[in-house]
């Protein structure tokens, strides 16, 4: 009994010691393996993990440098040189926010005079996404539940006859079904092409695609559209901004 006693102490102990003491999760990888996260909560923000690799070459490695291709992700490396049968440790954070979903990303390691010049590693897993708040991306309170991302579109320097395009995100931040419209000036209708949601869920959010064409004999064009949900004008409107290009 003391045997098994003395036996189960000796395991924990052997657990302790391989949890790091700055929280970090380390998992042991190699170029040829990914390292799987699990389960990564959108909510909690980034994640970070220790990457550790054996140096399986005969000789030894020396790392000058990391690149991640996706701006989601980062690394970091310890430049020191690697032994053959030493670990190399690379920290990688990733980002989830609006990830939602399978991930799958790379990150590389170069080396100079070393027996490769490049070694890739994967770390995979999967993001549990959750409904931020609708003020994050459509920060204009427009009343009567409705928020969008602009209150201006500005077309810039434009000849007449040439088109711009433009997109705005909206949501209805109403916790029932609306309906949602725009009032476009009669004049400037034939110019402005933006199409009314109609219908929407509660909490319901898209993006829109408004396009303006410059007319002729225009030097400055500025007028507002007026939103309704359910018919009812918002408090904020819409501007449209151009410019006739000189």
């Amino acid at each position: 009994m003391r045997k098994i006693l003395l036996i189960g102490i000796a395991a924990m102990a052997l657990a302790l010691s391989c949890t790091p003491q700055d929280g970090i999760r380390t998992i042991r990888t190699a170029p040829d393996r990914e390292a799987d996260l699990g389960k990564i909560r959108e909510i909690d923000g980034p994640v970070t993990v220790r990457l550790l690799v054996r140096n399986e070459l005969s000789d030894t490695l020396r790392p000058v440098s990391i690149h991640t291709p996706c701006g989601c992700t980062e690394g970091h490396f310890d430049p020191k040189p690697v032994a053959p049968g030493e670990d190399e440790v690379i920290e990688v954070t990733y980002n989830p926010a609006y990830r939602p979903g399978p991930m799958r990303e790379s990150v590389q390691v170069r080396y100079q005079d070393s027996p490769v010049k490049l070694h890739s590693y994967t770390i995979k897993g999967e993001v549990i996404g959750y409904n931020h708040p609708i003020e994050e991306d459509r920060p204009y309170n427009y009343g009567e539940g409705l928020y969008m991302s602009h209150m201006l579109l500005h077309y810039g320097n434009r000849r007449p006859g040439e088109t711009g395009d433009l997109f705005f995100r909206y949501g209805n931040g109403n916790a029932h079904k609306s309906s949602l419209t725009f009032d476009v000036p009669e004049p400037w209708r034939p110019y402005l092409g933006l199409r009314s949601p109609g219908r929407m869920k509660a909490d319901q959010r898209d993006t829109l695609h408004v396009s303006f064409s410059m007319p002729e004999g225009v030097d400055t064009v500025d007028f507002t559209v007026q939103p309704r949900m359910d018919g009812r004008p918002t408090e904020q409107v819409l501007t449209i901004r151009a410019y006739r290009k000189q």
